[in-house]
């Protein structure tokens, strides 16, 4: 289906917002600017600015992307492997690989998570409600099937392996945050494949 004029609009002002946040933030750090500045530079109002994001950290982090939809259903529906830790791996791993930004910027993200802790806080509770609405999925998905304690396991296991996969690429900017991810689930695989409890 093709996108609206106003879709794309709104698309190409947000991603200017974002990438003036992140060239700001890069050049002075997250405290060097103000909203009015980041607005002036991406060329919107203020107001308008604030109807696209709420605060700094959202402007640099940009928006919080809800995996496809098509790759949701498939997962809800037993697939696409019918394994669920494997689905469960495969309906991250696409969420993380969609949100790679270009080369540049994401040298620039790299920079400033590394320089700023508030920055990958934001960061690491945005894996923490992916890790929610995971575990909301695995539910819908399994039923009464999945006990309790495995569902905040693997919720739990999913966030570390996010956080993981985020420490790894900003060591190794090489590779991609859903590089690192995969490198992550298959080390933890082994570990307890290996293991006799």
């Amino acid at each position: 289906m093709a996108k609206s004029a106003s879709s794309t609009r709104r698309e190409r002002t947000l991603a200017a917002i974002v990438r003036h946040a992140r060239l700001l933030t890069d050049e002075r750090g997250l405290d060097g600017f103000t909203m009015e500045e980041l607005a002036e530079a991406a060329g919107v109002s203020r107001r308008t600015l604030f109807n696209y994001v709420p605060g700094k950290l959202d402007a640099v982090l940009g928006p919080d992307q809800d995996p496809d939809e098509a790759i949701v259903a498939t997962f809800l529906s037993g697939g696409p492997t019918g394994d669920l830790l494997v689905d469960v791996k495969e309906l991250v791993r696409t969420s993380l690989e969609a949100e790679v930004p270009d080369p540049a910027e994401l040298a620039a993200v790299r920079r400033i998570l590394r320089r700023d802790h508030r920055l990958m806080s934001a960061v690491h509770e945005r894996f923490v409600e992916r890790a929610r609405k995971l575990s909301e999925a695995i539910e819908h998905r399994e039923g009464k099937a999945v006990d309790p304690l495995d569902l905040r396991l693997i919720g739990n296991l999913i966030l570390t392996l996010c956080d993981a996969a985020l420490d790894e690429s900003l060591a190794d900017p090489s590779q991609t945050v859903a590089h690192h991810f995969d490198r992550a689930f298959a080390a933890t695989s082994a570990l307890f494949g290996t293991r006799r409890a």
